[in-house]
């Protein structure tokens, strides 16, 4: 299986997903031209996309989802609920049907399954995907981390995970306090703290490769992230570099294509 951050953060989210030579993404917040254009500068081939699974229908995760669908005509995997509350302007209307959203679904050998978190959306999901081989999670937007999530991420051998903010600099920051209260809230994001204690109970349940993404722009940095989560698994005797892989998803570049070995 392999992965690759084309974009996270508050800008745009889409993440690439491949086994087998069929591919899928993980949302779609970004111009089809720049995705296309960041797909190139990795040596992606979106040809093999044969479908979107939507986190959610917050704009920096919706926003490019039609416009790939009817480019490359594929259709969307989306909880009803957030298809609905979806902003008309990007209205998602090449939807995959199927009999129950949150009993998942196959594409070719993968297998993708929607697990619920709490976000202020109609109806947020992160992803789990597997191949008969390995397993890869995505969650981000989310306030905190419920125990079936956890539970979800746990048994996977990657996860992608939201590390948003730094706490301090949230609350310093130039942010209106109401969206402060929102960000650090049960309903919002998830700080570099939580994700630092995730991780290191993430990484002893045998994840080896740790994403960290929606990292705010303005709340948070790359080194600030990364040396929060990594110096809790240090504080737990978890070695990076042995015991685990930790990488940063940025909002203005795609990542290195990771395979999951």
């Amino acid at each position: 299986m392999k992965i690759c951050t084309l974009s996270s953060g508050s800008k745009g989210n889409c993440t690439y997903v491949e086994s087998g030579g069929c591919a899928l993404l993980i949302d779609q917040g970004l111009s089809l031209r720049e995705l296309e254009r960041r797909a190139t500068e990795v040596g992606l081939d979106l040809a093999k996309v044969r479908m979107i699974a939507v986190t959610h229908e917050h704009i920096d995760h919706i926003k490019g989802v039609q416009a790939f669908c009817d480019k490359y005509g594929v259709e969307a995997f989306i909880s009803p609920l957030s298809a609905a509350a979806a902003y008309r302007k990007y209205a998602v209307t090449s939807i995959v049907q199927t009999p129950s959203f949150d009993t998942g679904i196959a594409l070719d050998e993968m297998y993708i399954t929607p697990f619920r978190v709490h976000h202020d959306a109609a109806y947020t999901v992160g992803y789990q995907i597997e191949d008969g081989k390995k397993i890869f999670c995505a969650a981000t937007d989310l306030g905190y981390v419920t125990a079936s999530a956890g539970k979800r991420m746990s048994k996977a051998d990657a996860v992608l995970l939201e590390s948003n903010h730094d706490k301090f600099m949230l609350e310093n920051g130039k942010y209106p306090y109401a969206l402060k209260l929102r960000i650090a809230g049960r309903e919002g994001h998830l700080s570099n703290d939580d994700a630092a204690s995730v991780g290191v109970k993430l990484v002893q349940a045998g994840v080896k490769r740790l994403i960290l993404a929606h990292l705010s722009q303005d709340n948070n940095t790359p080194p600030t992230a990364y040396n929060t989560v990594v110096s809790a698994m240090t504080a737990a005797h978890i070695v990076q570099g042995r015991d685990v892989m930790v990488d940063i998803a940025y909002q203005s570049e795609p990542s290195l294509i990771t395979e999951i070995v």
